[in-house]
Formats: structure tokens, C-alpha cells, sequence
């Protein structure tokens, strides 16, 4: 193995493990972005559920008001009737009053259905809020899980990061951009071993994909210190002496 394909393996080496850092991080951030989803779905309930109330209760205070104005009608009305002069007068008020009484009647049946309504939206609106109250709680200590790890993972991080730099400034800057892509796509995986199928045929695969590989890029690979790439997932090949094989091989 040529000097190119040895500095880039000890870049891996510490690269794969700055990738663990950066998914147990992620996984941290990942967990605080859900608790900011499920609060703002909470937040849209809240909002709806109030939208929703403010509206009956809008409603629920045009009733009372009508109903107001048709009690003192039927008052007008029992008023009238003890001055009614005939009997035709006197049915005519009854009849009036009668229909306010019904459609009063009718209306506080509505009135009574929509405090129960408006108190259901105070009840789930009260429920939402204890159910927010929760999550901002597990937000917080989702937050606080990401600092701890941050504060106590940070020297490791750091001293990992110094070591990768150090290793990176004896790679060749073209094979270095090429393998920063990779291991951004791959998640820090970069390059791999060639795997040899069979010990008595050369067959070999790539190790991070699986695919055949040419007898080409294998005698580039046995002969010059040059960077060869799978065609099919983009990692940098090394051939290890002896070749690894597959295991059952």
C-alpha cells in the first residue's frame, strides 16, 4: 500500500470516530427538534381550541341577550293582556306571547347545549395546556442532555479534531477534497478494502457496496500509489496484502 492510501486510512481511522461524536450529537438534536414539533402542534390545538370557544361564546352571549329581549316581550305581553278590551285582543296577545315563551324555550335549550360545548373547549384547553406544560419540561431536559454532552465530549472532540487535521496535512490536496465528499456522503466511511470472493479466483468485490471491481483497478491498486474509486458507491479502494476475503469464501 502506497503512502496516499496508508495517510488515508489513518485520516479514517479518526474520521469514523468523529462520526460517532457528530451521530450521538445529532441524535440529541434530532430529539430536541421533535419536542419543538410536538409543542408547536400543541400550540396550533391551543390556538384553534380558543378560536373555537371565543366563537361560542360569542354566540352563546347573542342568545342570552335574546332571550332577555324575549322575556320582557312575554312581560309586555302579560301586561297587555290584563288590558285587553276583547276577547279577540286577548287571544291575539296570548298567541304572541305564547310563540316568545316556545321560541325562548327553544333558545335556552341552545344555551344549554352550548355551555356545555364552551366548557368541553375550557376543559380540553385546560388539558392541552398540562400536555404543553409536559413537553416544554421534556424540551428542557432534551436541551440540557445535548449541553452535558457537549460540555463533557468537547476536549475528546477537539484533541480527535487536532489529530484529523494533522493527518489530513499529509494527504495530497486533490485526494483530500475527494475524500471529505465521500466521507460527508458515507458518513465518515471513505475508504475501503477490496475483498477477494474466492482464494483461488480473482474475483473482488467492494467491501462498502458489494459491487465487482475490474482486474484493472486491482492491478492499479497492487502497483501504483494511486487513488481508485468505486463506480458505484464513491469510496476509495485499498487492497490489503494479503487481499481480505470474504468470510464462508
Amino acid at each position: 500500500m502506497g503512502e496516499t492510501l496508508e495517510a488515508l486510512r489513518r485520516l479514517q481511522a479518526v474520521e469514523l470516530q468523529l462520526a460517532e461524536f457528530r451521530r450521538a450529537r445529532e441524535a440529541k438534536t434530532r430529539r430536541i427538534e421533535y419536542h419543538k414539533r410536538q409543542i408547536a402542534k400543541t400550540d396550533e390545538k391551543l390556538q384553534k381550541s380558543r378560536a373555537s370557544f371565543r366563537e361560542r361564546q360569542s354566540r352563546l352571549d347573542a342568545i342570552q341577550l335574546d332571550i332577555a329581549a324575549r322575556e320582557e316581550s312575554v312581560d309586555k305581553h302579560r301586561q297587555a293582556l290584563n288590558k285587553a278590551k276583547t276577547n279577540k285582543e286577548y287571544a291575539a296577545i296570548l298567541t304572541a306571547m305564547n310563540t316568545e315563551k316556545a321560541d325562548n324555550s327553544k333558545l335556552e335549550t341552545q344555551l344549554l347545549q352550548l355551555m356545555d360545548v364552551c366548557q368541553g373547549l375550557k376543559d380540553e384547553t385546560v388539558r392541552v395546556d398540562a400536555e404543553k406544560a409536559s413537553l416544554l419540561e421534556d424540551l428542557a431536559r432534551a436541551q440540557e442532555a445535548l449541553n452535558t454532552y457537549d460540555a463533557e465530549s468537547q476536549q475528546q472532540r477537539d484533541s480527535l479534531q487536532a489529530e484529523r487535521d494533522a493527518c489530513a496535512e499529509k494527504v495530497p490536496p486533490t485526494a483530500l477534497a475527494n475524500f471529505d465528499r465521500v466521507a460527508e456522503h458515507h458518513d465518515g466511511e471513505a475508504i475501503v478494502p477490496v475483498v477477494k470472493l474466492h482464494p483461488k479466483r480473482d474475483e473482488y468485490v467492494c467491501s462498502g457496496c458489494n459491487m465487482k471491481l475490474t482486474l484493472e483497478v486491482i492491478n492499479s491498486l497492487q502497483s501504483r500509489d494511486e487513488i481508485q474509486i468505486c463506480k458505484v458507491c464513491g469510496r476509495v479502494l485499498y487492497l490489503e496484502t494479503p487481499a481480505t476475503q470474504r468470510s464462508g469464501a
